[in-house]
């Protein structure tokens, strides 16, 4: 009998074991479940994007004609009574320069151009007004000469 008591008592102590380590395991390591799931998830998202570019900007300036030159050459040499190259033009007609003006710039000239010469012609109007007397107007036929490494030289008469 003692030999059938150990057998029960070893089978008792090994279910008791058991349980005590199945309750420690399951209080110890509480059974989780992980689920891994695989989702992509798109999001848009507006976010303003400052876009710096470099614009090339051409300003076109048209260079002043030949006549344009001719004119303003001619009103210096008015305004100091000689060209450049010290030829007298007397236009003032006893008049200051600043009572002198433009009245009329005829678009019709002529331009000849040569190896190392500029010349233009064309015919202009001037007005001769003094402060509380009635104007004066003459027109010239004018002449302006550029050359290569000399002064300039104006011709003007009365047309």
């Amino acid at each position: 009998m003692a030999k059938d008591n150990n057998w029960q008592l070893v089978l008792t102590v090994g279910i008791i074991t058991l349980l005590l380590g199945g309750i420690l395991g399951a209080t110890a390591f509480p059974k989780t479940e992980t689920v891994y799931k695989d989702k992509i998830i798109e999001t848009k998202v507006n976010v303003p994007v400052e876009v710096i570019k470099e614009v090339e900007v051409v300003k076109v300036v048209s260079a002043p004609s030949e006549l344009d030159n001719a004119l303003v050459t001619f009103l210096k040499a008015v305004e100091n009574e000689e060209d450049e190259a010290g030829n007298e033009i007397d236009l003032l007609k006893g008049y200051d320069f600043d009572e002198v003006s433009l009245n009329k710039l005829y678009e019709d000239h002529v331009v000849t151009y040569s190896d190392d010469k500029i010349i233009v012609d064309f015919q202009v109007k001037l007005k001769y007004k003094e402060d509380g007397e009635s104007s004066e107007k003459e027109t010239y036929n004018v002449t302006v000469t550029y050359e290569t490494d000399e002064d300039s030289t104006v011709e003007a008469i009365v047309a």
